[in-house]
């Protein structure tokens, strides 16, 4: 049973977290009204780990060069943890990735974007020009370019810039691509029409492997997907799968059930998940400890029972 009233003890621990996690709680699991979570949301500005980042800018506005400390790794973060659309501190370092190969005004074919790009930081530029330019009419084209490089299977692989005989899709390249075109299509840059097209195809192919099994023998592809990490950058986990197709009419099908299962047994006793390992690399806000019990994992697991069950 998936509890969701403010008296239960997860819930209560999660709001005792941080204002990234306490408006997400409020929206996701208490039904709380949008003025509420909204002004819950704002004060994580403020405070917190979307404080923290803020303060780790240099002067010319953008984060560290580094594994996970880059400006692209640390907005995709302040996004996750709910920075407002359009906060100018994303705006500059923004625009300054797409006027590198796509300086304003000039046209750009889809072919010289996807050979000098990964399909992974397309579709990364794609959600944040969205989130923080909105209709930045450089959108359209970088987004129809990701979608035009969706495979037969229904999915994506950054791999087929260097690897063009590539015709199998990365399950990691298909779900940093389907979480920032979806932000793309909701703050319509991209056609929704065609997002939800090609959304439903890679949710398809994500249902036939059961989120992390063979479609030929059944076996866990591989176990890294299984663990219980965040951040996530770009790599693909069962949780990060479940948590986006929550968001789908797919969270109440059958085929996810195993996942699920699999979700459900990696929860401790008093209820939360934990943090089972971090990806290696340099953060620059430390905001859970692997081995200890994770907000984050814990909200999102949640969020996911809850809208399986009906929620």
């Amino acid at each position: 049973m998936v509890r969701t009233r403010q008296d239960d003890p997860v819930i209560e621990w999660l709001l005792a977290g941080d204002p990234a996690i306490r408006w997400q709680v409020m929206r996701d699991l208490l039904d709380e009204p949008a003025e509420t979570w909204e002004a819950e949301r704002r004060q994580a500005v403020e405070s917190g780990w979307i404080a923290e980042l803020l303060e780790r800018r240099g002067t010319d506005g953008e984060w560290p060069p580094g594994r996970w400390t880059a400006s692209t790794w640390t907005l995709l973060l302040l996004v996750a943890c709910g920075i407002p659309e359009g906060h100018p501190a994303g705006r500059a370092p923004v625009e300054r990735l797409l006027d590198r190969f796509m300086p304003p005004g000039d046209e750009v074919e889809q072919a010289f974007l996807l050979k000098r790009v990964d399909l992974c930081h397309l579709g990364f530029w794609v959600g944040l020009g969205a989130h923080f330019l909105g209709d930045d009419p450089r959108l359209a084209p970088l987004g129809a370019a990701v979608l035009s490089a969706q495979f037969d299977d229904g999915g994506w692989n950054c791999h087929m810039r260097n690897h063009p005989q590539t015709q199998h899709s990365s399950f990691h390249t298909t779900f940093n691509v389907l979480e920032n075109v979806r932000i793309a299509a909701e703050r319509g840059a991209v056609p929704k029409r065609a997002f939800r097209a090609a959304e439903a195809r890679a949710v398809e192919l994500m249902l036939a492997h059961r989120l992390y099994l063979s479609d030929r023998t059944g076996e866990v592809i591989s176990e890294r997907f299984t663990q219980l990490t965040y951040p996530w950058h770009w790599h693909y986990a069962v949780l990060r799968g479940l948590d986006y197709i929550r968001l789908t009419p797919a969270i109440s099908d059958q085929r996810l059930s195993d996942a699920i299962d699999l979700l459900q047994e990696r929860r401790k006793p008093n209820g939360r998940w934990p943090l089972q390992k971090r990806i290696p690399g340099t953060l620059l806000v430390e905001m859970e400890k692997p081995g200890q019990d994770s907000r984050w994992n814990t909200l999102r697991a949640l969020r996911v029972l809850r809208r399986r069950a009906g929620g």
